[in-house]
Order: C-alpha cells, then sequence, then structure tokens
C-alpha cells in the first residue's frame, strides 16, 4: 500500500509529507553506511517503509504524547491471555484501525522545518483497512467513510503465507536472524525485524516473543528505559538503533518502532526531531515529536470488507 496516497487522499491540499522529500538524500545515506555496517537502521527504502506504515493498522488519539517515567525492565513474558485466536479461513477479513498523528512543520529542507500559517500543531489521519487472509486483497475507506471501491493488492504478501513462514522461524536468536534474512532480502537485522512486526497481522505470541529476543542481540540497537505513548495514548516499548547512525547523525531525526510492553505486538512507530536540528530556524534543544502512530489489530475476522468486529 502507498501512504503517501492515503494521505493526499484524506487531505489532498496539505504540503507533501516530510519523508518523501528527504527520501533521496536518506537513500545516499543508507548507501553510504551499508559499505560501513549491516547493523544500520538500516533505515529503509521510502517505497517499503511508507508500504509497511500504510498496511499497518491503528486507533484515536493521545491527549499526551510525552515519555513516561516508567521504567522499563527485562521481566516482560507474553501471557497466555495475549495467546493469538484462532486462525481465519482463507476467504475472512482482517480488519485495523490506524491514526496517525503529523505534525504540520513544512520541511524547506532536511533540518529545518517550519509550521504553515495558520495551521494546527498535527495533522490527524484515520484508515480503515481489511485485508483477506488467504489472499493479500485489501479495501480500505475513503476519507468520507465510503468503502473504496478499488481492490488492491497488499505489497507483503498474504497474510497467511506470512504467518506461516513466521511459525517455522527457530527461537533462539542468531538462527532466527538468518532465516529472516532469507526471507527478506533487503536491509539489515534490525530492518527485517521492524518490518516483519508492522507488516504481518497475526503473529503468534511465542513468535513475538523471539523476536523481541533477537531484536536486543542486535549491535546498536536500543530499547528506551522509559516508556512511551503511541498515537492512542497507550503505553509501548520505543525501539531504534543507536542515534550514531548515519541517517539520525546527519538528519537529527529517530525513528522508533513502539511496541507493546507485555506482548510485543505491534503498536506503531514515532519520528522524533532530536537536540541540535532546527525548526524554525532555531535550534532545538529537546526532543520534538514530529510523526505517532497507533495501530489497532483485531482478534476477530470478518466475513467481508466493510463489516466491523
Amino acid at each position: 500500500m502507498d501512504e503517501m496516497t492515503t494521505l493526499k487522499t484524506f487531505r489532498p491540499d496539505a504540503p507533501a509529507a516530510d519523508r518523501a522529500r528527504l527520501a533521496p538524500g536518506r537513500q545516499r545515506l543508507l548507501d553510504a553506511a551499508a559499505k560501513q555496517t549491516q547493523h544500520r537502521r538500516f533505515w529503509p527504502r521510502a517505497g517499503w517503509k511508507l508500504a509497511a506504515a500504510g498496511a499497518a493498522a491503528g486507533v484515536a488519539v493521545a491527549a499526551v504524547l510525552v515519555a513516561q517515567v516508567t521504567p522499563v525492565t527485562d521481566t516482560h513474558r507474553v501471557g497466555a491471555e495475549h495467546a493469538t485466536s484462532a486462525e481465519p479461513t482463507d476467504g475472512q477479513w482482517l480488519y485495523q484501525k490506524t491514526l496517525t498523528r503529523q505534525s504540520t512543520l513544512n520541511f524547506r529542507d532536511d533540518l529545518n522545518p517550519v509550521p504553515d500559517k495558520n495551521s494546527p500543531p498535527y495533522w490527524e489521519f484515520t484508515e480503515e483497512t481489511w485485508t483477506q487472509y488467504g489472499s493479500g486483497k485489501t479495501r480500505r475507506t475513503l476519507l468520507n467513510g465510503v468503502l473504496d471501491s478499488v481492490t488492491s493488492q497488499a505489497l507483503t504478501g498474504s497474510p497467511k503465507k506470512l504467518r506461516q513462514r513466521l511459525e517455522k522461524l527457530p527461537s533462539e536468536p542468531r538462527p532466527l536472524l538468518r532465516s529472516l534474512a532469507q526471507v527478506i532480502h533487503f536491509g539489515g537485522d534490525y530492518q527485517h525485524i521492524e518490518y516483519t512486526f508492522s507488516s504481518t497481522d497475526t503473529i503468534p505470541s511465542d513468535v513475538r516473543l523471539s523476536l523481541f529476543r533477537a531484536l536486543k542481540t542486535i549491535p546498536g540497537v536500543v530499547v528506551r528505559p522509559q516508556l512511551v505513548k503511541d498515537a492512542m495514548g497507550r503505553p509501548a516499548l520505543a525501539i531504534h538503533p543507536s542515534d550514531d547512525n548515519p541517517f539520525t547523525k546527519e538528519t537529527h531525526r529517530r525513528d522508533e518502532l513502539l511496541l507493546d510492553p507485555e506482548t510485543y505486538e505491534y503498536r506503531g512507530e514515532r519520528t522524533m526531531m532530536l537536540v541540535g536540528g532546527m525548526i524554525d530556524s532555531k535550534v532545538t534543544t529537546e526532543e520534538t515529536l514530529i510523526r505517532v502512530t497507533a495501530v489497532q489489530k483485531f482478534e476477530t475476522a470478518v466475513n467481508k470488507p466493510g463489516v466491523r468486529p
């Protein structure tokens, strides 16, 4: 799916999203970083990243988006009550709902975003998506709430095939990372796991735990010591490559993967402007939220698109 097309459909007069403007420079940084290490963030090409974000689903908006003081421990467990529900039939549809809260900052260049005049601090976009479990066909709602008549195809393949691949993954970190590299043929280890969480609708609970354990073994990957909030206001683990990777050092921007702190389900993403970046020609002295999403996935599949659990 194409997130940029979705956002333009929601608000055609809005300025072009900053990721698109950053894409050429980002790719040059990626190419340079790939020659130095396999453990980058391993920032993806804009195409798959936007597709993965568009395919993910999420919900409602948070009133508080600041980091919480709740400490993160290393004693997380996936309880039986969070186990994945019964597998859908091939003809059923997985319903997901996504909220994106996007800053109205207008990026004139990579490091100097400025606010648009007469605009609120954030635009908010809600998207509903139905994906057929066996085929990967997708439908979504338009801005007016009407179901889109166009049936597209999930770029990540059908949810059924993705689940089958994940169920065969080894549980130990190193074999798991090697197996994922045979399935996802771009980026490094971090990117493979991030893509899996954001793109797969039905990850069994034991596989989520194995993915999280493998994630923590990747050199340079940071699990933030405090929980943060997704766009819905739910607590989440924020995970990202260290800030000394080429893209972050050059742009002072950090992209974070958000996971549920107990079940490790995908919650969404955050993009932060870090200290030392420039907003409205002023050097930032604290982290500034640029973009946050919230993804809600429903355990109950439905029999046709347009139906909600």
